[in-house]
């Protein structure tokens, strides 16, 4: 990103997360530029919900290379870039929240 390391407040990825190449790149990205305090805030579809079990089958047999995470697996994906990071709610669609360390 065309931005400074601490640089802003918060960064917010709603439903378009799973369309985005090289995943764990644009969390890191998100890290670097989100000064210490600030937050990223996902909001995703469930692959393990059976809607977003749908939601990925139709994604992908229309060509899309869509990659969806589980909430789980995306919170763990933020703790391991360097976020303090929980999921606020669950269902077919869900937010992870991390505050930048």
């Amino acid at each position: 990103m065309p931005l400074g390391d601490d640089s802003v407040d918060a960064a917010l990825i709603v439903d378009a997360f799973h369309h985005m190449p090289a995943q764990s790149t644009v969390v890191s990205e998100a890290q670097r530029v989100i000064r210490p305090g600030g937050v990223l805030v996902v909001r995703e579809f469930n692959p393990r919900h059976p809607l977003g079990w749908l939601l990925v089958r139709g994604e992908h047999a229309i060509g899309m290379k869509s990659t969806f995470y589980s909430p789980d697996d995306l919170e763990a994906m933020l703790a391991d870039a360097g976020f303090d990071a929980s999921v606020l709610d669950g269902g077919f669609g869900y937010t992870v929240v991390g505050v930048n360390r």
